[in-house]
C-alpha cells in the first residue's frame, strides 16, 4: 500500500510539474508586443529572440506567424505607426507635389528598411493611402487610370533606389568598395577601357547620393507626364 500510495503521489507531482511547464498562450497582440519592446533591425529579429521573450518554444511561435517573414512584416507595420502623415498638396503641381512625395517615402524606407520589402502593404494596409494620392492626381487633372499607375511607377522607382542606396552603404560600412566607387578606379586605373563611360566626365559629385535621387525622380516624372491620361497628354490632345 504504501509503495503504490507513493507512486500515485509521484505521478500527480509530475503532472502538476507538466502543467506548470507547459508554454503560456499567445496571439498576435503579444507577439506584436515582443516585437515592438525588442525593436532593432529587421535583420537583428530572431525567431528563437522573440519566442524566449514570450517565453514559449520556437515551434510554437511558428504556428502562429509562419516564420521569420512573419516577424519582419509584424515589424514593418509597427514601423508605419512611427511615420509622418503625408505631406499636403496645397501650393504645389503635380510635378513638385511628387517630388515631396518621393522624398517622403525614401525617408520613411532609409529610417526603416524593415519597411522596404513590404512598403504598400505595411504602409497601406486599408489603401487609404492609395485612394488618397490617387485623389490629389485626379484634382491635378490625372485620369484616374493613369493617376493609380503613376503612384505604382513612382513608388516602384523609389524602393529600387533606396535598396541600392541600403546596400551601398552596408558596403561602405564593411569596407567593400560600393559599385560607382569601383568604377572610378577602373577608370583611373585602365585609361583605355570603357570609352563611353570615360566621355561622362564622372566626378565625385556623381556619387552624391541626394542629388542622384532627385535626378532619378525627375526622370521618373518625365515618363508620368508622357503616359496617356496625364495632364499634360490630355492638354495636346
Amino acid at each position: 500500500m504504501t509503495i503504490t500510495k507513493t507512486t500515485k503521489s509521484v505521478q500527480a507531482g509530475s503532472r502538476s510539474k507538466s502543467r506548470r511547464g507547459r508554454n503560456p498562450s499567445i496571439d498576435m497582440a503579444k507577439i506584436e508586443n515582443a516585437v515592438r519592446e525588442i525593436g532593432g533591425n529587421q535583420a537583428d529579429l530572431s525567431m528563437k529572440e522573440v519566442a524566449d521573450f514570450l517565453g514559449v518554444n520556437v515551434t510554437t511561435l511558428y504556428r502562429h506567424i509562419g516564420g521569420i517573414d512573419g516577424l519582419r512584416r509584424i515589424r514593418a507595420s509597427l514601423s508605419r505607426n512611427d511615420l509622418e502623415t503625408l505631406p499636403a498638396a496645397e501650393g504645389h503641381t503635380w510635378q513638385s507635389w511628387l517630388r515631396v512625395v518621393s522624398e517622403y517615402y525614401r525617408s520613411a524606407l532609409i529610417q526603416h528598411p524593415d519597411l522596404l520589402d513590404f512598403v504598400q502593404a505595411a504602409l497601406d494596409p486599408d489603401f487609404e493611402t492609395l485612394e488618397q494620392e490617387a485623389s490629389i492626381l485626379v484634382s491635378f487633372g490625372f485620369e484616374p487610370r493613369a493617376a493609380l499607375l503613376a503612384h505604382s511607377f513612382l513608388i516602384t522607382t523609389i524602393t529600387g533606389y533606396v535598396h541600392q542606396e541600403l546596400q551601398t552603404l552596408e558596403e561602405t560600412s564593411t569596407g567593400y568598395t560600393p559599385y560607382y566607387a569601383r568604377l572610378f578606379q577602373n577608370l583611373d586605373a585602365h585609361p583605355d577601357r570603357l570609352p563611353t563611360l570615360r566621355s561622362v566626365n564622372l566626378s565625385q559629385r556623381d556619387l552624391d547620393r541626394d542629388l542622384n535621387f532627385k535626378a532619378v525622380i525627375h526622370y521618373a516624372i518625365t515618363g508620368i507626364s508622357c503616359q496617356p491620361g496625364s495632364p499634360e497628354t490630355k492638354a495636346n490632345q
